[in-house]
């Protein structure tokens, strides 16, 4: 049974106890992350994501990975638009090393000069490789189309002129602000003894000093329409259309949407696979995926292709659109949906870092943390007319942005906007 409480120091901590494995996954959640960082700090946040890992006062950075990696377990962090992860996946006999470990990188984190400066190379380089990744560049893209100027739309982390003027002293700040218990959950699932696993974090964690902590303030982002193209210096066009929108934060709703992308572009059985790439061999890679913030949502359909392809691409992305109005998802598209969905909720009860994500991710979108059998149970409960009703609601043109990225050919191409 998922189990909530409050530690002593304001952080809130999620647990999912099993009896029936070995393993134990636990992580510390930063509230925040670059959509919330000022607009002189930008990649502060994923730049702290590295540095955690450069020594503490107790253990240098080899230390950190040693002590881990030797019994078995491996560490582990990544930054996000509204979070901030540092987990660690173990054999549970070792649970006390795992708090330990991850509570003094934490805590204790040196941020020393030298390493910083080498730390500030990785990044560039990370952000170099980006520059390199047309998927990856172009979704960047994409989001500041969409959302003109919004810090939803920046790159998390940050763009190299923001890296090379990072300071010791700005950092310590902001991870001195950030990084508190009233910006803090604990999520673990896995085997272990809840009284002890307790007691150790209320031991490693500090009672914050008075004052309060740090809470985002967010603006919800205002779409502008955008219909482009963009070309670079890659071969292939990299299609992303796609629309935002305001969740409605009800279960219900987010399971329909669930099962809707599923039928229509989230697996091979999907009709976006089945007509783009198997009926026209227009692709090799297209899919869609759904992306949730705590103050809106992206429906976004990813497709790379040949520039000459690129046209008739969308005519046949178009037509698509327009048989889900001419022809809504029928039974057993749904039910074969729903089917795929509970095979990958039970198959993840056995991966306990899977489960660990999933109990923190589900309380931050809903307020709500279920068991995997009420999750089931919401599933199940999709009617078709559930999705028609997504259909209705989100599947119209005037809905849609688009971006074209890539192939320096792509600015000669007619991109024709959607008409179902």
């Amino acid at each position: 049974m998922i189990q909530t409480f409050r530690l002593e120091n304001g952080a809130q901590a999620i647990l999912e106890p099993h009896e029936h494995t070995g393993a134990l996954s636990i992580g510390l959640w930063v509230l925040s992350g670059s959509r919330d960082e000022p607009e002189k700090q930008q990649g502060y946040t994923h730049f702290l994501e590295h540095m955690l890992f450069k020594g503490t006062r107790n253990r240098s950075a080899y230390q950190i990975a040693q002590q881990i990696e030797r019994v078995g377990g491996y560490l582990n962090a990544f930054s996000e638009k509204e979070l901030t992860a540092f987990y660690c996946t173990l054999p549970s006999e070792h649970t006390p090393l795992a708090v330990e470990i991850l509570t003094d990188m934490f805590q204790n984190s040196l941020l020393a000069i030298d390493e910083l400066e080498k730390e500030k190379q990785v990044v560039i380089n990370e952000i170099k490789t980006i520059e390199d990744t047309p998927e990856e560049k172009g979704h960047e893209l994409f989001l500041r189309s969409m959302w003109d100027g919004h810090p939803l739309a920046r790159r998390i982390s940050g763009e190299e002129e923001h890296v090379a003027a990072i300071t010791r002293e700005d950092l310590a700040a902001f991870l001195a602000e950030r990084f508190t218990p009233s910006n803090l959950v604990v999520s673990a699932a896995g085997n272990m003894d809840i009284p002890r696993l307790l007691d150790q974090l209320n031991r490693s964690l500090r009672v914050p000093s008075a004052g309060g902590g740090y809470q985002p303030v967010r603006v919800p982002p205002r779409r502008t329409k955008s219909w482009k193209s963009l070309p670079d210096k890659f071969n292939q066009v990299n299609l992303f259309t796609g629309l935002s929108y305001h969740p409605s934060g009800r279960l219900e709703d987010y399971y329909s949407e669930l099962v809707f992308s599923t039928l229509f572009g989230e697996s091979m059985s999907s009709r976006l696979f089945q007509s783009l790439r198997e009926n026209e061999g227009l692709c090799y890679s297209v899919y869609s995926f759904r992306t949730y913030y705590s103050d809106t949502a992206l429906w976004t359909v990813y497709a790379n292709t040949d520039p000459d392809q690129a046209e008739r691409l969308l005519a046949t992305l178009n037509e698509e659109f327009s048989r889900l109005h001419r022809e809504p998802p029928h039974e057993q598209e749904v039910k074969d949906a729903q089917g795929q969905l509970r095979g990958n909720i039970i198959l993840a009860r056995e991966d306990m870092e899977t489960r660990m994500k999933r109990i923190l991710r589900q309380y931050v979108i809903t307020g709500r943390v279920l068991e995997q059998e009420e999750s089931l149970q919401v599933l199940n409960s999709v009617t078709r007319d559930d999705v028609e009703a997504v259909v209705e609601r989100m599947i119209q043109p005037d809905n849609f942005n688009l971006l074209a990225y890539g192939s320096r050919s792509i600015a000669k191409t007619r991109l024709p906007r959607y008409d179902f």
